[in-house]
């Protein structure tokens, strides 16, 4: 009796300490499948969404992804261009009706252990604190079992078009050593998209890293005909100068090391009523 006591206190002991060292790092205790949940909150009212992320697929942006969740980097930060089939986040905050930018590679430079999987060196001594592109556009780069596709709630890494001849150098996926590759390819920081479109999607120039849970596909459209009655009640009045996302001119990539110094502008819809990603939440790993 004694020892199955103790045999019992031992397991429960140990399980503890498993649950404590999966927490405590994101390498300890991967998963196939890591799980986030999303909270969005548009006119006072939050939507949860829960997400599987594909960690074979694209494990450079699977990772990248969860050190930026798990730091807190997107809680907070408002969908910068909408479309009827697209919620484009993961860069600025929305404050006194204009977009803030928040500075990414002052941040992320000084996260922990933050995942490199681009340098400007062949020594690997000097991060971009960019992406590797897991997408067939990305020279060499090929899934085995296929790419995600697109599809209703899914998550893509996007990233602003660069100009130039740029490159930059990245880990071959299969384990060949190193590589110069265009810069243009490699370029994704925190941005990304969830695709509201009904079809499903192919697309070589952008890496699709999760798929929504089914028991979420209810609260995501919800959320997408919430923002559309919203739209038909406040901006249907026929004047053409009142729309619910006007198209606005911003000036990006400012602190890009590699094109900062260069003129770029991009033209988003923004939401005059803000659409917020309240919280991303790892729940697996």
């Amino acid at each position: 009796m004694f020892k199955t006591k103790m045999k019992r206190i031992l397991c429960g002991a140990l399980a503890l300490s498993a649950t404590v060292a999966c927490t405590a790092t994101l390498t300890a205790c991967e998963t196939s499948h890591p799980k986030v949940e999303m909270e969005i909150e548009f006119n006072g009212q939050t939507y949860e969404l829960e997400y599987k992320l594909y960690r074979k697929i694209a494990p450079a942006t699977v990772k990248h992804f969860l050190a930026l969740a798990e730091n807190g980097y997107y809680d907070g930060l408002c969908v910068h261009d909408y479309t009827s089939d697209k919620l484009y986040t993961g860069g600025y905050t929305y404050e006194n009706e204009n977009l803030v930018y928040k500075k990414y590679y002052d941040i992320v430079k000084n996260y922990a252990d933050f995942p490199v999987s681009v340098w400007t060196d062949e020594t690997k001594a000097t991060p971009t604190y960019t992406l590797y592109g897991e997408f067939y556009e990305n020279a060499d780069f090929t899934v085995e079992n296929g790419a995600l596709d697109q599809t209703f709630g899914s998550l893509s890494m996007f990233y602003t078009e660069k100009d130039g001849e740029d490159q930059v150098v990245i880990e071959r996926h299969n384990g060949e050593g190193v590589a110069w590759r265009d810069y243009e390819n490699n370029c994704a920081t925190s941005l990304f998209f969830i695709s509201l479109a009904s079809e499903t999607k192919s697309d070589d120039n952008y890496c699709t890293f999760a798929t929504l849970d089914d028991d979420s596909v209810e609260a995501l459209e919800e959320l997408k005909g919430d923002i559309e009655d919203y739209i038909a009640e406040n901006y249907s009045a026929g004047d053409e100068d009142e729309v619910f996302a006007p198209e606005t001119t911003v000036e990006v990539d400012g602190d890009d090391p590699y094109v900062g110094q260069k003129d770029n502008t991009e033209s988003y819809h923004v939401p005059q009523k803000a659409i917020v990603i309240k919280k991303v939440t790892v729940k697996k790993y």
